[in-house]
């Protein structure tokens, strides 16, 4: 049984919900542990802002937490430059449509959290999230401003500016969930 089964199993986190539940880690600091879900930018931005807020802030996977959002950010802004390296036209066309659907009709993503961007410079590595958090939050306010056609995702193809926000927060969400918050 993994880490996230567990927690839903013990009542400490609903899996259909975006909760926040205190648990008391060995240390006695209060960890909370989370399960997100967003559907749009604005509720991305709220939680965003709310972790900003946060005393310690750690993930689960192979990059720092500034990374992570260092990473989010970089796909909100290739949505509207363009990707540095696209899948072939047929897996666009194929695979990646159905994925898609499968996540906008589900309303979450699932994802390998440590895949970086084909093609992206690599990640800035950084004690202090708080640079990655501004970009991400810059990147939002781009998005949601932009007025000319989303380029083409490099796995989804052509996606709608709405369906592309409802995306990003998908994305964001996932990897949130790989985020620890400490309170003492």
């Amino acid at each position: 049984m993994n880490r996230k089964d567990f927690l839903i199993g013990t009542g400490y986190i609903l899996a259909s919900t975006s909760t926040i539940s205190l648990l008391d880690s060995c240390s006695g600091d209060k960890m909370l542990i989370r399960e997100v879900k967003l559907s749009s930018l604005e509720e991305a931005r709220k939680e965003l802002e709310s972790i900003s807020k946060i005393k310690s802030v750690t993930t689960t996977g192979k990059w720092d937490v500034g990374q992570v959002f260092e990473h989010c950010a970089q796909s909100i802004e290739y949505s509207l430059v363009g990707y540095p390296e696209n899948r072939s036209y047929f897996f666009r066309r194929t695979i990646g449509r159905v994925v898609l659907n499968k996540f906008l009709s589900q309303g979450y993503m699932s994802h390998n959290l440590n895949d970086p961007i084909p093609g992206a410079p690599e990640l800035n590595s950084s004690k202090d999230f708080h640079s990655g958090l501004e970009r991400l939050l810059r990147a939002i306010d781009s998005f949601e401003s932009f007025r000319g056609e989303p380029k083409i995702h490099f796995v989804y193809d052509s996606v709608s500016k709405s369906d592309y926000g409802k995306i990003h927060a998908m994305h964001i969400a996932n990897h949130l969930q790989a985020i620890s918050l400490q309170k003492s």
